[in-house]
């Protein structure tokens, strides 16, 4: 892990693995779509070894981790993605199986927020662990947000306010 965290970083609690099956899943997808176009066909030609490469430096640069008070999440090798969602902010976390994801035995990942568009991870191994775990920490945090929330002397702050107002219009009079 880097020594230089940022905020969205901090109150690291679980980091999410992903299942390296996710590279051929992604690749096999990526050659049925092309097979299924008369343009692509052509194309897999040189997609066949090219894609493997780039599916590989994906799946390096893929990243999750919960935190105390959000979701984060880094994808994408030349076009990335990061994505940090508030835990207060999430409506619901769902996993997704089918018969094709199940043959290459990965799961999607999908997490939804009220008026944003939901985020998906595939390929995350232990799925349910980390769902269960990210839904009891929303939870804990919605339910006691004081208690997760870093003291900070708000009454201090409120103080150092009404002085600087004060000494604000003492100069204007």
């Amino acid at each position: 892990m880097e020594s230089n965290q940022s905020y969205a970083d901090s109150g690291h609690l679980m980091a999410v693995e992903f299942d390296k099956k996710i590279t051929i899943y992604w690749w096999m997808v990526a050659n049925l779509t092309l097979l299924s176009s008369i343009v692509g066909i052509p194309l897999m030609i040189f997609w066949l070894p090219f894609g493997w490469l780039v599916h590989l430096k994906q799946y390096q640069h893929m990243s999750a981790a919960l935190t105390d008070r959000s979701v984060n999440m880094r994808v994408g090798w030349m076009f990335k993605k990061q994505q940090n969602i508030p835990l207060d902010k999430l409506t619901d976390v769902s996993i997704h199986e089918g018969p094709i994801l199940n043959a290459f035995g990965v799961v999607k990942m999908q997490f939804e927020t009220a008026g944003a568009a939901p985020f998906i991870l595939t390929g995350v191994k232990n799925s349910s662990e980390f769902r269960d775990l990210v839904l009891k920490q929303r939870d804990l945090l919605v339910s006691n947000p004081q208690q997760m929330s870093p003291s900070v002397g708000s009454n201090d702050v409120l103080v150092e306010i009404r002085d600087l107002l004060k000494s604000i219009d003492s100069r204007l009079e």
